[in-house]
């Protein structure tokens, strides 16, 4: 018996050892002059991180939820999660929240201790989809309520200040909800791995409107990004080759876009000056401007987006990816998508970035979280080929 444990405690110590070591034997995913400080989770970083107050506040496929200096990138604190963490957090004062495995923690922002845990089922979690779903129903805070959904149709809201279900909707589906919600107007938007978009009433937790997208390919059209709502239109990204803003009332599109080479567009739209900035995957692998339903300008791009592209001044900031292999960050002029400049990530995942007036922050997959001096990104380089 003895023997046994000792063994038992060998393995467990071993994983351990090999989790903090992971990315020490990685190839570096980003290398060069604008690598500022990079800061090793132990396994790919698939979240975007969220910064606040000089906070960045990130998880990892390691088990781990992290606060980390956005100026040094030194570990603040960790937080050893049930489940790998692939969502991006959300912030409501003192608290900091995340999702991973259908569970919300709500944590203290300052110590890194669980306030409060709620389990939106005791059951494990559907890991992946397919070889496309790097996504997580991240949280939503509106009201000192977080809003997610779950895999089983479920859209939950939580109440940041002690943990405890205000609301729920269940879809007719009952198909996993790996979109991020959008909250406007008294209700919620969001959608599901069948393609459904619902926009659902907060006060009394009844179906407003419901949206089956269109011509839908079998098997595919699952809405999957983050939801944006302004002047009366949601906004959102899917494995579908029509891009349809709806009206917040109706549920009706108020415009498309089909792309002609029928490639996906799952990416969190960005909308600027009336425009939308949205992305693609195979086929086209590109980065689109449109402007209501007309192609304003496109980038070719390396690589797959699933991604979020992130506006500072009149410079776009979005990465591409490729099932784990090589991709790009792409610094873009917003007005016309020509390149400003790209960095070369060795091994991409679909971790968005986050910036502030010195850096841009992002997750590879070589299990590290990099900051990436933005002076060295602001250089002009030569045009992509």
């Amino acid at each position: 018996m003895r023997t046994f444990l000792l063994r038992l405690l060998a393995a467990f110590v071993s994983l351990i050892l090999a989790a903090h070591t992971f990315a020490d034997d990685q190839p570096a995913s980003i290398s060069g002059p604008a690598v500022a400080w990079k800061f090793n989770t132990g396994q790919e970083v698939v979240s975007a991180p969220l910064l606040a107050d000089g906070v960045l506040y990130c998880g990892s496929k390691s088990y781990g939820f992290f606060a980390i200096d956005a100026a040094t990138g030194t570990l603040i604190w960790k937080l050893d999660a049930k489940f790998p963490v692939s969502s991006k957090a959300a912030i409501a004062g003192d608290l900091v929240c995340f999702e991973c495995g259908n569970i919300l923690t709500g944590v203290d922002r300052k110590t890194g201790k669980v306030r409060w845990e709620f389990v939106a089922r005791p059951f494990r979690p559907i890991a992946s989809m397919d070889l496309t779903d790097y996504h997580r129903s991240s949280p939503v805070i509106e009201g000192n309520v977080a809003y997610f959904g779950d895999d089983w149709g479920n859209l939950n809201g939580v109440d940041v200040r002690d943990g405890k279900l205000v609301f729920q909707y269940t879809t007719p589906t009952q198909r996993p909800i790996r979109a991020t919600p959008a909250v406007s107007k008294g209700m919620v938007f969001f959608g599901d791995w069948e393609g459904e978009v619902y926009g659902v009433s907060l006060a009394d937790r009844k179906l407003v409107w419901q949206r089956t997208q269109q011509d839908c390919r079998p098997y595919y059209g699952a809405v999957v990004s983050e939801f944006v709502v302004q002047d009366g239109l949601v906004y959102f990204g899917s494995q579908h080759d029509v891009f349809a803003p709806l009206d917040i009332a109706t549920g009706q599109p108020v415009w498309t876009y089909v792309e002609p080479k029928h490639s996906y567009l799952p990416a969190t739209p960005l909308i600027h000056e009336g425009r939308v900035i949205t992305a693609t995957t195979i086929f086209t692998n590109s980065v689109l401007c449109l402007d209501k339903g007309a192609l304003a300008w496109a980038f070719k791009g390396e690589g797959i987006f699933f991604t979020k592209p992130v506006l500072q001044g009149s410079t776009l900031f979005v990465n591409s990816t490729n099932f784990g292999g090589a991709g790009h960050l792409y610094l873009l002029d917003v007005a016309d998508g020509k390149l400003i400049n790209r960095l070369r990530i060795e091994k991409a995942t679909a971790s968005a970035p986050a910036l502030d007036s010195e850096r841009v922050y992002l997750g590879a997959g070589d299990g590290c979280l990099y900051g990436l001096k933005l002076s060295e990104l602001t250089k002009p380089s030569a045009p992509a080929p």
